[in-house]
């Protein structure tokens, strides 16, 4: 099962934390095997030091999103990092991306 979505709870905070203009979340269960994954895209952070602490921002962002999107259940969330160019937005200039298992994200209660 795949599902794609540009609107999520958290979003905003989301953005909030490098100053993205753009997100695009994807999600993968396969029943057949118990693997999940998330994929995050965040786009053109405006962030100053957001290219200097790329690999803390990134995991910060998903953990936020984590815990509001309640998806605890995944194993692994993929984050990329995209620098587009302003004048073609479609044409990347930089990506990114880091991979985090969801449960070293999860705070234990």
């Amino acid at each position: 099962m795949i599902a794609n979505s540009s609107m999520f709870k958290g979003q905003g905070e989301v953005m909030a934390i490098g100053g993205f203009s753009r997100i695009e979340s994807h999600f993968q269960k396969d029943f057949s095997n118990d693997s999940s994954r998330i994929e995050l895209k965040l786009f053109d952070g405006k962030l100053p030091e957001l290219y200097e602490n790329e690999a803390n921002i990134a995991r910060k962002c998903a953990k936020t999103y984590i815990e509001a999107s309640e998806s605890e259940d995944y194993y692994e969330i993929e984050v990329f990092i995209i620098k587009t160019n302003e004048q073609i937005p479609s044409q990347t200039i930089y990506q990114s991306n880091y991979t985090f298992e969801v449960a070293s994200l999860v705070d234990k209660q």
